[in-house]
């Protein structure tokens, strides 16, 4: 088993990395390949020392020049790290990489640690899914009609207290333009930006498909200001962690059809409040595409990875504009939404910390796609509401 880690941060390591090795070393042989400390990712010496106490661990930290480059784009170094892979010849590999082509490559079953999309529903914040194909938002097989109505009845007490909870929390459409300060005289277009800070370089590898936050905002304002209010939310991460002033420059000198909405809107955190009355929904890679397929609102996904039909997402600016603000436009089905959330609550999503969770149970989520065993427990994590603002 092969742990292939360039991009995992502190918090990461900490609260899903090391618990996931430390079941792992149950039932495989564990190597970690991994480069040194940069821009916040990578692997310590602290962190190496925190699991001195699982000497079966073997550790392959690269200290080359070239390491930086493995994070989203290891072409200069990729066939010797390729060659050093193909000679550990791993049966499973685990990766945190933001360069999938490369990972792409190695020998065996390769599989992503990435991050689950439960919001509105609430999960403990390390809660992880072991993904084939990362960032394949919606996407899920073909469900026989005993497993769907299986997952339909599993979520059905949760789907309706959360449904329940929200609809009564979240401001109506007057509210909430009213703490936005805009008018009721054009369609409302929700713009959820993504993790921007330097640790994120699943941005940077796949800046060119246009999910860059200044530029994408630009865009979409040349083609929808003139008809729309468009409200930009930031990711919670770069309210904490990244300064702001020059995207909130940049956006106010888009005109006044354009803001940078504040954390919150009416004491909701302001993604949840907007999709909930949004009439579209522009976004990249940012896990919000739950909030649109819940409210049912047309999105238009800019994006190099995969969206399931039943999201309906539109992949051109141009030809979503007209048709979503004349409400010609397809939108995900609450049928669809509520089945798809079962499936990746009850199937994809795990807490590397739960005491229950095995080496074995880890291999078998690398090995099998979809477990009827380990829904049960997966939808016993999950609550429909947590009862303070969570986005």
């Amino acid at each position: 088993m092969l742990l292939y880690l360039p991009v995992v941060t502190p918090w990461w390591y900490t609260s899903i990395i090391e618990p996931i090795m430390r079941r792992l070393v149950e039932v495989a042989d564990v190597h970690i390949l991994a480069p040194i400390p940069w821009r916040n990712t990578g692997i310590r010496p602290e962190q190496i020392s925190s699991c001195r106490d699982l000497p079966q661990i073997t550790w392959h930290i690269i200290d080359d020049p070239g390491h930086t480059d493995l994070r989203f784009n290891a072409t200069n170094v990729r066939e010797d790290l390729l060659s050093f892979v193909r000679s550990l010849a791993p049966d499973l590999t685990l990766c945190r990489t933001a360069d999938f082509e490369t990972a792409y490559r190695f020998p065996g079953i390769v599989r992503f640690l990435m991050e689950v999309a439960a919001t509105p529903f609430y999960v403990t914040p390390c809660t992880s899914m072991i993904a084939e194909r990362p960032f394949a938002n919606g996407v899920m097989p073909e469900l026989g009609v005993a497993a769907s109505r299986r997952l339909d009845d599993l979520v059905d007490s949760r789907w309706t207290e959360m449904r329940q909870h929200w609809d009564a929390t979240i401001p109506d459409r007057t509210v909430l333009r009213e703490a936005l300060s805009i008018s009721d005289d054009r369609p409302l277009l929700l713009m959820p930006l993504e993790y921007d800070d330097k640790e994120n370089f699943f941005n940077d590898h796949y800046m060119s498909t246009g999910t860059c936050s200044l530029a994408m905002i630009r865009e979409v304002a040349e083609k929808f200001a003139e008809h729309w209010h468009i409200v930009v939310t930031d990711h919670p991460l770069n309210e904490l962690y990244v300064d702001r002033s020059k995207l909130r420059s940049a956006i106010s000198a888009l005109g006044r059809n354009v803001q940078l909405s504040e954390p919150t809107v009416a004491g909701i955190p302001a993604t949840l409040a907007v999709a909930r009355h949004a009439n579209g929904m522009v976004l990249g890679n940012s896990k919000s595409f739950g909030l649109g397929a819940l409210f049912s609102v047309p999105m238009v996904r800019r994006s190099a990875f995969a969206s399931a039909d039943w999201l309906a997402c539109d992949t051109d600016l141009d030809r979503f504009e007209p048709l979503a603000r004349t409400g010609k436009t397809a939108a995900p089905s609450q049928s669809d939404a509520r089945r798809w959330f079962a499936y990746h609550l009850a199937n994809e999503a795990f807490d590397p910390t739960d005491p229950d969770l095995s080496g074995d149970d880890l291999v078998d989520r690398m090995t099998r796609a979809v477990n009827p065993d380990r829904w049960d427990a997966g939808m016993a994590r999950v609550l429909a509401v947590k009862h303070e603002p969570v986005q």
